[in-house]
């Protein structure tokens, strides 16, 4: 239903047959609600699918016509869930933009793309904040592969440049056990380190 972007539709069809998932389209049709009507109406005449993703126009800079449209379409399809694609990479502008359409829809999640790049994660922070809705996904690829469930922990990492914290935690508490260095410790001066005792301080 994107009918905006030039392109937009074949490249969707082009995905689709990759992945092998049906994607309806209706050529020359310019309202983009009575797409989402009717590609919903025909799934569930057809059985085709159990799940449906109505894929929408999306802008950066919001303007009137472009929510009234998708306002139309939450009206009108009563979709489940509503999520908004935004690109990490954009920053206050992926802040404004989340915003700006959680004011108009009533937003489940966000999907939050680019999170492999330079971009730290801020922006998931300020996304939630503003939002109040949860991270349900983020892009960290080009591939298909590569839309992960969110994961809270890892974006603290990202932000904090200490990659995976709760790894580093893992890691320091198995290194760093008091107890079990206090009991090597004696092991060995009580002349009973042996090579068991060596490979687990090396495990």
């Amino acid at each position: 239903a994107d009918l905006q972007r030039p392109a937009a539709i074949e490249q969707l069809v082009q995905i689709g047959k990759q992945l092998n998932v049906p994607v309806y389209t209706e050529p020359g049709m310019t309202d983009p609600v009575k797409v989402c009507q009717n590609a919903v109406n025909r799934a569930k005449k057809s059985n085709e699918a159990d799940v449906i993703i109505l894929d929408t126009a999306g802008r950066l800079h919001i303007d009137d016509e472009l929510m009234k449209q998708l306002a139309r379409i939450d009206n009108r399809v009563e979709p489940d869930q509503v999520y908004l694609v935004v690109d990490g990479m954009t920053g206050q502008d992926a802040v404004n933009s989340a915003a700006a359409f959680n004011e108009s829809l009533e937003l489940n999640g966000v999907i939050m793309t680019k999170l492999d790049g330079d971009a730290r994660g801020g922006a998931a922070l300020s996304v939630r904040h503003v939002t109040g809705v949860p991270l349900k996904f983020i892009g960290v690829g080009e591939q298909f592969d590569a839309l992960q469930v969110f994961d809270p922990q890892r974006i603290a990492g990202q932000i904090l440049g200490q990659g995976d914290i709760m790894g580093l935690i893992e890691t320091a508490q198995r290194k760093l056990d008091q107890d079990e260095l206090l009991r090597q410790q004696k092991q060995l001066e009580e002349g009973e380190f042996t090579l068991e005792t060596f490979r687990s301080m090396l495990s």
